[in-house]
């Protein structure tokens, strides 16, 4: 059984009669989350919605569409009604049960504009970001879970076109024409829908079809075929649009409203995180033979500006501070640098693969030559580019706990002085200067270094949280 919703949800259940039916298995009824009727400038017209494919005996079917952008394949959550209607969906399964799963199938397509090379790539992506959402989210279904792709759907197009108010007959017609025409190729097509002119409704044909109905089209399909009717607040009767409550009109049928309605309860704040704290293990296993264990301490702190989104930015510092005069070993180093991130995948909870880049700044006094006291005192600067990856120890997004690998590459320069100790050593160091000690000018020496300057294993730990609202 999935998790139960944590908040329950205000609704209205409306009878209102619709003109047409939609073709669906004799056997299953279809509910969809999706808005069923689509506005169209200044009218409206039905949503299309494939039909499964699955030949398994099932009593009802749901039906959760999401959207993808022009050219992207990524989930985004934010656009359109993704959000929606994947809550309605963890709703859906919630309430039925696994048992009662027949099968979860997956239709994803792109619409029929750009390059078909690019568009069979996006169907093919689209698909795996649901499907890696569903093994994420609901791992039991993973069995029962079926993939399909249209890869440019021209068939949705050509129906919503039939059905289209706002074109004359004759532009409906020829438009119809070369969608349905089986001589014509695909870039054939595509040119003519181009230059298919204009309307005197909709003005530019082409650039009504593709405001109105591509981006309804470049979508993915979740149907869930089951055997119970689900327990949900979005039980909703077949072919009903969706109206806004604010604005929602009983009809006279419905009878009186009831006496006490039900309290309309928004779900409850919780905590997204704010800043990380993390640590770079393997810096703690610094050891000398003369200085001892002489741990790199560090810290890191990272800041989450949005709860799931892609940038991150961080500041780290390191502090070793080690001695041993009567050893000539000194290892002692300030490090200050700054790093802006940018997760590969959205709504990953700050885990995954990332890309950094990175600035900083640091002083030091390095001595490890034991018999003549020969150290190293300056100051540099540096920046660069990472790549790592975040492990979450835990389930996402409750663990707080993330093991995280990079590695780091990039320029440091420094200017800096050698030393050595007096001889016999009375307790003082003195830099190699042959000259006039009035000549002298300290860091002027230079060295220059291009290549990796990092990686680690760093233990990060969510510190910071903060209350927010659905």
């Amino acid at each position: 059984m999935f998790k139960k919703a944590k908040a329950l949800l205000f609704f209205i259940t409306v009878v209102m009669a619709l003109s047409g039916t939609m073709t669906v298995p004799a056997f299953a009824q279809i509910r969809s989350i999706s808005d069923n009727l689509l506005k169209v400038g200044n009218a409206t017209v039905k949503r299309i919605m494939p039909a499964p494919e699955s030949d398994s005996t099932y009593a009802d079917a749901d039906f959760t569409e999401v959207h993808f952008k022009q050219n992207k394949a990524d989930l985004d959550l934010n656009y359109m009604d993704n959000g929606r209607a994947l809550q309605h969906l963890y709703r859906v399964l919630d309430s039925l049960g696994i048992e009662n799963i027949a099968a979860v199938e997956i239709i994803a397509q792109s619409s029929p504009d750009g390059i078909l090379s690019r568009n069979e790539w996006l169907t093919e992506h689209r698909s795996e970001a649901i499907l890696t959402y569903m093994d994420e989210h609901f791992p039991e279904l993973k069995d029962k879970i079926t993939v399909s792709k249209v890869t440019e759907s021209w068939e949705n197009l050509s129906m919503y076109v039939a059905q289209d108010p706002n074109l004359t007959e004759k532009n409906r017609n020829k438009i119809q024409d070369i969608i349905d025409s089986d001589k014509l190729n695909v870039a054939t097509k595509k040119t003519r829908l181009k230059n298919a002119g204009k309307d005197p409704n909709v003005g530019n044909i082409y650039s009504y079809l593709i405001k109105y109905y591509y981006p309804v089209i470049r979508n993915t399909g979740i149907y869930i075929l089951h055997n119970v009717e689900p327990v949900t607040a979005f039980n909703m009767p077949p072919m009903i649009p969706y109206v806004e409550i604010d604005s929602l009109i009983l009809p006279d049928t419905i009878g009186p409203a009831p006496e006490k309605p039900e309290p309309d309860s928004t779900p409850p704040p919780h905590k997204r995180p704010i800043l990380a704290v993390k640590t770079n293990l393997p810096y703690y296993g610094f050891f000398r033979k003369d200085l001892g264990w002489a741990p790199i301490y560090n810290v890191e702190a990272e800041w989450y500006p949005t709860e799931d989104g892609r940038w991150t930015w961080l500041a780290e510092y390191e502090f070793p501070w080690h001695t041993a005069k009567d050893n000539h070993e000194c290892f002692q180093i300030l490090n200050l640098q700054f790093e802006g991130r940018r997760y590969f995948k959205k709504a990953s909870y700050h885990s995954g693969w990332y890309l950094s880049g990175y600035a900083g700044a640091n002083l030091f006094d390095i001595c490890f030559n034991g018999y003549s006291g020969h150290g190293y005192q300056g100051e540099g600067f540096g920046g660069g580019l990472g790549l790592g990856y975040v492990l979450p120890l835990g389930k996402k997004p409750d663990t707080r706990w993330k093991l995280e690998f990079f590695v780091k590459g990039g320029f440091y320069m420094t200017f800096y002085d050698p030393y050595d100790a007096g001889n016999p050593f009375s307790g003082k160091y003195y830099y190699e200067w042959y000259d006039a000690a009035n000549l002298f000018i300290k860091r002027n020496m230079v060295f220059r270094w291009l290549g990796p300057t990092g990686a680690g294993i760093s233990l990060s730990y969510d510190l910071i949280h903060k209350k927010v609202k659905k």
